[in-house]
């Protein structure tokens, strides 16, 4: 995503408030609402008029719906409405543990705050949801949402996502970077005693950024 992109017409408060309800359902994993729960939701009172906001956001691309005409049921963000609701893709699932084995992309989407999207020098983020408990020392939990901004050179100790062998391997662990007689190394440090350290030739490790958010999401949606 970009900057700036998906920018809703100034009059569209209501729509804008719908999309944003939308996204926090749909990141607390419930499902959508009805038009006249949807309408409520954002003050108002009449279902018609819940649902002409609702065809229009359906008519600019914002939404995509299905089953009844008058109901809000089966209505999902489409990129375009996440973007305008302030959320992001959650592009797949990495590993807190040893590694796994490339990225496995998800059709999911992560609601973060517009505010919270782009650092002030205008880095990139998105969402990863980890897989395993190497750095629950850390706070972080098999299952949680990291929001990683792109970071290719992250002081020692942050914690970082790193791809290793090529990129066929990608993990989530605390970097130092140190030198030995063999020449410059990463060390990647869980945060699990169960764990031990990963140590790799600087060459081989590739930072794709540093996480700056954990959002730990509901007992019942962790995966």
């Amino acid at each position: 995503m970009t900057k700036g992109a998906a920018v809703v017409p100034e009059n569209w408060g209501k729509r804008v408030e719908m999309l944003r309800h939308l996204a926090r359902m749909s990141a607390a994993g419930r499902g959508a609402p009805t038009v006249r729960e949807l309408g409520e939701a954002v003050g108002l009172r009449s279902s018609q008029t819940a649902y002409k906001h609702l065809k229009k956001l359906e008519e600019a691309g914002y939404v995509e719906r299905g089953g009844g005409s008058r109901r809000a049921r089966g209505v999902r963000l489409t990129e375009r409405g996440w973007e305008a609701a302030g959320g992001m893709p959650l592009l797949g699932r990495i590993a807190a543990g040893r590694g796994l084995e490339a990225v496995a992309v998800d059709d999911e989407s992560f609601y973060l705050p517009p505010e919270l999207r782009f650092s002030r020098s205008g880095r990139r983020r998105y969402a990863l949801r980890t897989v395993g408990q190497s750095m629950r020392g850390a706070g972080i939990e098999d299952g949680d949402v990291l929001v990683v901004e792109e970071d290719e050179d992250p002081a020692d100790g942050e914690v970082v996502v790193a791809l290793l062998r090529g990129g066929e391997e990608v993990t989530v662990k605390r970097i130092f970077r140190e030198r030995g007689e063999a020449g410059e190394f990463v060390r990647l440090r869980p945060e699990n005693g169960d764990h031990e350290d990963l140590v790799v030739p600087a060459e081989e490790a590739e930072v794709q950024g540093r996480v700056v958010f954990v959002v730990h999401p509901p007992r019942g949606r962790r995966r």
